[in-house]
C-alpha cells in the first residue's frame, strides 16, 4: 500500500530477499511495482509467489507473464499458493 511505502523502503534495507506475492487473480499493480523495484535497488534476491490460485478468476500463467514482463523477473521456479488449499 502507498501509505507504508517508507517503511517497506527502510525494512528492505535490512533483508537479504523478499517475497513477492502477487494475487493470481488481479496481477501485478502499481504498487507491487515500486517495492520490486526498492527490493532490486538493495541487491535483494526476490522470490516470486502467486497467491489465490483458488479463485475462480485466478490466471496463474497471466500473473506470470506479467511478472517476468513487467518487472523482469523469471518465473519458472515461481511459488504457487492458496492459503485456503495449501
Amino acid at each position: 500500500h502507498v501509505d507504508f511505502s517508507y517503511e517497506v523502503s527502510r525494512s528492505l534495507a535490512s533483508c537479504e530477499g523478499a517475497l513477492l506475492v502477487v494475487d493470481a487473480s488481479q496481477g501485478v499493480e502499481a504498487q507491487t511495482i515500486a517495492n520490486v523495484y526498492i527490493a532490486l535497488e538493495n541487491n535483494l534476491e526476490i522470490i516470486p509467489v502467486i497467491n489465490k490460485i483458488d479463485l475462480p478468476n485466478a490466471d496463474v500463467e497471466k500473473v506470470k507473464h506479467e511478472i517476468e514482463h513487467i518487472i523482469g523477473i523469471d518465473c519458472k521456479d515461481a511459488i504457487c499458493v492458496s492459503a485456503k488449499t495449501g
